[in-house]
């Protein structure tokens, strides 16, 4: 998921935004994942054996942030993803089969939230916290189909892609998010936690193992044989500093995100791939009037396949490498037209 955060305003006199502002911002995430997991365990042997999984995922996020009073914001976020899976069919070697990819496209669960800064902003400056809570539609698609064949490589046909690629998930949820600032000489602390909480239990979309089966009539009595509807998470911790007067920062953040094995709210049966990938991640930003850009890129060092919650199988899963993410973003519409040039979100 895109985590839409509008964070303090970094490089001026008044880190807040301004009441009647608007702001637009387009971002991007771009990743690749082939590595497999079981566990914290990584599984060599799918690339001994060229049987591994490749998943590129491209995400592309369109959010209108607007500024209602000194305190309170709003924001509506709407995705549209790009993606693929696949994998050798068959993948008994030697050799494996040629790779049956699976994409999957379009527009993606919309999100509305709110924020709200606990702390009087004339009087707190120099540091704050907002917390934000927001409701996620089920706009996405959670049963796009592409023609793809089964396990054996055979029969060809249109059959339900996999779960890491559908645009949606078929639920309402709740995202929840808190994040703060602190000011200190020369530099800005930031973190932020921020969680989806999916009560629906799974959806009425079948998983891999049914709709790769060989079989013309796969059972569906299995617990994991529909997918489930799962709570995401994002804990981001770091600092940015500015390069001297030229209107770029650097940030150095610490980054966890994943899929927990239960929700916190309702069931949580179906198939999922529970998991957490921790990360650091660098990146620069640069604003200049009412423009602001900004790279980032997670570098991954630790990731854990959880086991299913259910069955207690370990199962597996690709992590990925590096995450790519862009942002570029306008402000418009404040009441008194005035800002800082230097200034520009951190806590995107």
């Amino acid at each position: 998921m895109l985590i839409r955060q509008n964070g303090p305003v970094f490089g001026s006199s008044n880190p807040y935004s301004e009441p009647g502002e608007t702001q637009i911002t387009f971002s991007t995430r771009n990743l690749r994942s082939t590595d497999h997991y079981n566990g914290t365990v990584e599984q060599i042997q799918r690339q001994t054996l060229q049987t591994y999984v490749v998943n590129t995922q491209t995400a592309v996020d369109l959010t209108l942030y607007h500024v209602f009073t000194d305190r309170f914001s709003m924001s509506v976020g709407v995705p549209y993803v790009a993606a693929a899976w696949g994998i050798p069919s068959p993948t008994t070697p030697p050799p494996p089969g040629p790779r049956a990819m699976e994409n999957g496209r379009g527009i993606g669960d919309i999100t509305a939230s709110g924020r709200f800064w606990v702390l009087p902003t004339q009087r707190f400056k120099s540091g704050n916290v907002a917390v934000g809570i927001g409701l996620k539609t089920p706009t996405g698609n959670s049963g796009y189909q592409d023609m793809y064949p089964d396990s054996s490589g055979r029969n060809n046909q249109l059959r339900f892609v996999d779960q890491s690629v559908q645009p949606g998930d078929g639920g309402w949820g709740l995202v929840l998010d808190v994040s703060a600032f602190k000011r200190i000489p020369h530099a800005q602390l930031f973190g932020s936690v921020s969680y989806l909480a999916n009560p629906r239990d799974r959806n009425d979309t079948t998983s891999g193992s049914v709709n790769r089966s060989t079989s013309p009539t796969p059972s569906t009595a299995a617990d994991t044989a529909f997918n489930s509807v799962p709570d995401q998470f994002l804990v981001r911790l770091g600092a940015a500093v500015p390069i001297r007067r030229t209107g770029f920062a650097g940030t150095l953040a610490w980054r966890a995100e994943g899929l927990p094995r239960y929700d916190i709210f309702g069931a949580s049966h179906g198939f999922r791939r529970p998991g957490v990938e921790l990360f650091i991640e660098p990146g620069v930003s640069y604003a200049k009037g009412k423009n602001f850009v900004s790279f980032n890129m997670p570098i991954g060092y630790y990731r854990n396949r959880f086991t299913n919650p259910y069955t207690g199988n370990a199962g597996d899963a690709t992590f990925p490498k590096y995450i790519f993410l862009a942002s570029y973003g306008h402000r418009f519409g404040a009441k008194s037209g005035q800002r800082s040039g230097s200034s520009t979100a951190i806590c995107q």
